[in-house]
């Protein structure tokens, strides 16, 4: 049955029914955008415009239900490179990157850019590096191509464990960023968003693993490009006069300037302030939009860029899809497709950035109004927690430099400072918690789903289909309300919580899928050193050094060199691999031909098949 899975075509009118589920989300749009004109509660058309979709999702999510092995853990092999790219592109940025980094870009402007550049040189270091020999192995998992590679399932259980601390701590980011969109726009307590965001999320992973994170994701790719698209291009459209808004804005640098001029912001140096992340506590803008290094220094720049461009190359959470598709090649496209998308979001983010910088100073920033005259957008953002605004001077207006902006609230407030209809509020609400549930379905999965493949199955060698699936499911259902019971107790930065975890993939996972990959020599000893070195690394200077941003960073590239060198002397010094794993690497650098694994499940089909035959 895996092997008639694998070679079905993928489903020819796969665009036709994503061209309807496009054109029927552009329909709600306007269909309440009237309603909104007739008169409805801005409570109701919030309701309509967040829940819609996710009724949309558990629909999509139990039409691609499925309790085939090879479709619950690579969606049967046959995704369409586009799709895929759409599910890699929404799992790379995120929630956290939806917001939280335009946030980042907002508060620190050039300086922030080192988290874009990092996303998107890394998902093309991936590509080159890791990604077509992955597809070649054919693995399930991370942790499955390690243990295969080096013929290893006690390295198989370390990387399953080990892969545990980015992915939990991915999955909790993202949860909160939907949970946070819901509290805002939906009569429900954060608490109560959160499980209920852990519940969905776990539900579309329950239903059809691999298979049903891929369909629901394109899904939630569509919602969150179009509800990002049409409120900044409108927004282009009116300060620019063109709907192309990553291009123009830089018109706006002139105005820009003369506002953040008379606002009173002045350049400042990197030993003048901490050099770190903005927080998610509401602060005021420290620094003029265009100028380089100012909080960041140039070392400090190159470091958060390596680190996070080598963390997103190693993800397992982009990795594991790299046995959805047909072959290398459709894999390939696949990643071009999400470096595209992930590269266009990079170029995005600076203009919804300075978009609402210089809406902000154009009303308030150039000439403080009297408390009796603000603009109505203060109120309306000030309520929904947005912002905060407050007469500190005892001037009796408020000036650019009163107003403290909420990091992870930026990209929702520029539909209202732009005097749109609150529609589109709820619009790049709906698409901010998209591309979150996307990324929190593809870390759960990924965490839950080798637990089950790379640890039940490993200890339990004899597991048959079911069991696995049946682990598969309680380990979906474990992690997600360990991560909803977390969250409720803790209050953790997504920001600084995703980026603790791509250092984490960095050290762990870089330089043993380097040596994996790219050396004949590694053994399975190297490949434990470089993992537990790296891994020591990053957790010893998480758990006992400060908690800055650029310090973890620079934490993390260190266990990236230690992992390094521990894997390499570990591989010469130690015992050479068997021919066994020489043999396997040899085959696994031609591209050409069937995965690996899946070859070797069609020898193990056959031989069953004989002796069965034999016995009789």
């Amino acid at each position: 049955m895996n092997s008639l899975s694998r070679l079905r075509a993928p489903h020819p009118h796969l665009g036709a029914y994503y061209g309807i589920v496009t054109s029927a989300f552009v329909s709600l749009i306007v269909l309440l955008a009237m309603f909104e004109q007739l008169g409805w509660r801005e409570v109701v058309i919030a309701q309509f415009m967040i829940v819609t979709p996710l009724l949309l999702y558990i629909v999509i999510a139990v039409g691609s239900r499925t309790r085939n092995t090879e479709d619950f853990f690579t969606s049967g092999r046959r995704v369409p490179a586009v799709f895929n790219g759409f599910v890699l592109a929404a799992t790379a940025v995120g929630g956290v990157g939806f917001l939280a980094y335009t946030g980042a870009v907002f508060f620190l402007g050039f300086d922030a850019l080192a988290i874009g550049l990092g996303l998107t040189c890394g998902i093309l270091a991936g590509a080159v590096l890791f990604v077509p020999y992955l597809r070649k192995a054919g693995a399930y998992t991370l942790p499955g191509f390690l243990g295969q590679r080096f013929r290893s399932r006690r390295l198989r259980i370390a990387a399953s464990v080990m892969q545990i601390p980015p992915m939990a701590l991915l999955l909790a980011a993202e949860i909160k960023i939907a949970a946070l969109i819901a509290s805002l726009f939906l009569p429900l307590t954060f608490s109560l968003a959160v499980f209920l965001v852990a519940a969905l999320v776990a539900a579309i992973g329950m239903l059809g693993g691999m298979r049903a994170l891929t369909w629901a994701g394109s899904a939630q790719f569509i919602v969150g490009a179009v509800g990002l698209a049409v409120p900044l291009v409108t927004v282009s459209i009116l300060l620019t006069s063109l709907p192309t808004p990553q291009f123009t804005y830089g018109e706006l640098i002139p105005s820009l300037q003369n506002a953040e001029i008379t606002a009173g912001l002045s350049p400042v140096q990197p030993e003048e302030v901490e050099a770190d992340l903005p927080p998610t506590a509401p602060q005021k803008v420290l620094k003029p939009f265009f100028q380089s290094f100012g909080i960041f220094g140039e070392f400090d720049f190159v470091m958060l860029f390596l680190c996070l461009m080598l963390g997103t190359a190693a993800l397992p959470s982009l990795l594991v899809r790299s046995g959805v598709t047909r072959s290398v090649v459709e894999q390939r496209r696949s990643k071009a497709w999400a470096l595209l998308l992930v590269a266009l979001f990079a170029l995005t983010a600076p203009a919804m950035a300075v978009f609402v910088k210089l809406l902000v100073f154009q009303d308030i920033g150039l000439a403080p109004a009297a408390t009796a005259a603000l603009p109505d957008w203060l109120t309306g953002l000030s309520g929904r927690q947005l912002l905060q605004a407050s007469d500190a001077n005892g001037d009796g207006g408020i000036g650019a430099a009163e107003i403290l902006f909420t990091r992870d609230g930026i990209a929702l407030t520029l539909p209202t400072l732009a005097g749109l209809p609150y529609v589109l509020t709820v619009l790049m609400a709906a698409s901010g918690m998209a591309v979150a549930l996307a990324a929190a379905g593809s870390h759960l999965f990924t965490l839950a789903g080798s637990m089950a493949e790379d640890v039940y199955r490993v200890l339990d060698r004899g597991a048959a289909e079911h069991p696995r699936l049946a682990a598969a499911w309680g380990a979906i259902a474990g992690s997600a309300i360990a991560a909803a019971l977390f969250l409720i107790v803790a209050d953790i930065d997504p920001l600084r919580a995703a980026l603790t975890a791509l250092a984490f993939a960095a050290a762990t996972f870089f330089p043993v899928l380097l040596l994996a990959i790219w050396w004949p020599r590694g053994s399975e000893w190297g490949a434990f050193a470089s993992m537990c070195t790296g891994f020591s690394v990053i957790f010893l200077g998480t758990m006992f050094g400060p908690n800055t941003g650029i310090y973890l960073a620079i934490v993390g590239l260190v266990g990236v060199i230690a992992g390094l060198l521990a894997g390499i002397t570990a591989s010469l010094y130690g015992i050479k691999p068997p021919a066994a794993a020489t043999a396997y690497w040899q085959e696994m650098r031609n591209p050409e031909g069937e995965a690996i694994y899946d070859r070797a499940k069609a020898r193990a089909a056959a031989s069953a098949a004989n002796a069965s035959t034999g016995g009789q």
